[in-house]
């Protein structure tokens, strides 16, 4: 991989949010790679990129693992997220794998578990989110603020 492409991350289940010890969509393991099954809502930039997929992997006891995507792979189907409030700028999508191959090649080495997987990526991202909301609403704070002691 040499990290020039527009990527996407694939947790968040329609049915199941973004809870990853209850994920639905699975990997199982096939000739020279794994079929993988299931949804997945909300990634952003999934229309126009490939996506790392996080399933559990049926012939590894359940183990949520995670999967390189690419965009155009057979039974990978994305569709835009449209009209919705915020974050407009984020192409976000629906995703479907409907017996989608992915070869071994493309299964992540390292991400053998939630722990070192999944679980290592939310640590790290979750609280940006936060802290994304927070300016969101300083920003917004201070504008009104502004108008009003102008008005």
């Amino acid at each position: 991989m040499t990290f020039e492409r527009i990527m996407s991350f694939g947790l968040t289940e329609p049915l199941n949010g973004s809870d990853a010890t209850g994920l639905q969509t699975t990997a199982t393991k096939v000739d020279g790679g794994w079929v993988l099954n299931g949804e997945k809502k909300w990634p952003g930039n999934a229309t126009i990129g490939d996506c790392i997929v996080w399933a559990r992997n049926a012939d590894d006891g359940n183990k949520i693992q995670g999967f390189y995507v690419e965009k155009g792979s057979k039974g990978f189907t994305t569709q835009r997220i449209e009209r919705k409030y915020s974050l407009r700028g984020v192409h976000n999508a629906n995703i479907k794998l409907e017996n989608c191959f992915v070869p071994n090649k493309n299964k992540l080495t390292y991400a053998v578990d939630f722990a070192t997987g999944t679980n290592a990526i939310l640590e790290a991202s979750r609280l940006m989110v936060a802290w994304l909301g927070c300016g969101c609403a300083t920003g917004a704070y201070e504008a009104a603020l502004k108008y009003c002691l102008n008005r």
